[in-house]
């Protein structure tokens, strides 16, 4: 029987925090069920690792499985720019040292959204317009490009938010690595700020 996943920390109503959604760039083009679960079980190993070397306690985040990508929510003592440079360049190496010895059906390619913002718990999970806007990035066509067509293992889309309330508080993130971009997704219309080891300098 499979079991729902672990949410070990739950989010009082409502929260503001820092949230990441990651994805399987090219998931559903591996058709098979072998290679789309061993993707999945590699994606959260190099996760896990990455929150682990950048200091983001996994066991104590919120999480959830979302298929071909993952869901998850900092606890708030965390600093919100732990998900930025940091995390981003640890993931980068943990996917170069996998994909090294990784074949064409095996190769981990991700993409990335960073946000912070208001979440509302309920029965089912968590929810609110933070989290739209998470997806509404992750899922803009004009950032699947990017992340598609980039030689680089990983590409991250941060909030317009996000990159401006790091910035404006010295937080110990490079400007310089991340493009502004006009993003639309259904009806969001917003200005994003993304990274990745091609893009930035």
């Amino acid at each position: 029987m499979i079991q729902p996943m672990s949410r070990p920390r739950d989010l009082p109503r409502p929260v503001t925090a820092t949230l990441a959604a990651i994805d399987i760039c090219g998931f559903g083009a591996r058709s098979d069920a072998g290679t789309q679960l061993h993707l999945r079980r590699e994606m959260y190993a190099l996760l896990v690792q990455a929150c682990e070397i950048t200091g983001v306690p996994w066991q104590d985040c919120y999480r959830e499985d979302r298929g071909d990508g993952a869901l998850f929510a900092v606890p708030p003592e965390v600093a919100a720019d732990h998900l930025l440079d940091p995390f981003a360049h640890h993931m980068t190496a943990l996917l170069r040292r996998y994909n090294r010895l990784a074949g064409p059906a095996t190769r981990l390619k991700l993409r990335g959204a960073v946000h912070i913002g208001r979440v509302h718990r309920d029965d089912h999970g968590v929810a609110g317009p933070a989290l739209v806007h998470l997806f509404r990035l992750l899922d803009a066509p004009a950032f699947r490009r990017i992340a598609g067509s980039a030689a680089a293992d990983l590409a991250m889309i941060v909030s317009d938010r996000l990159y401006t309330d790091v910035t404006d508080s010295g937080g110990l993130i490079d400007p310089a690595a991340y493009t502004p971009r006009r993003i639309t997704c259904k009806e969001t219309r917003t200005r994003a700020w993304i990274w990745s080891p091609v893009t930035g300098r």
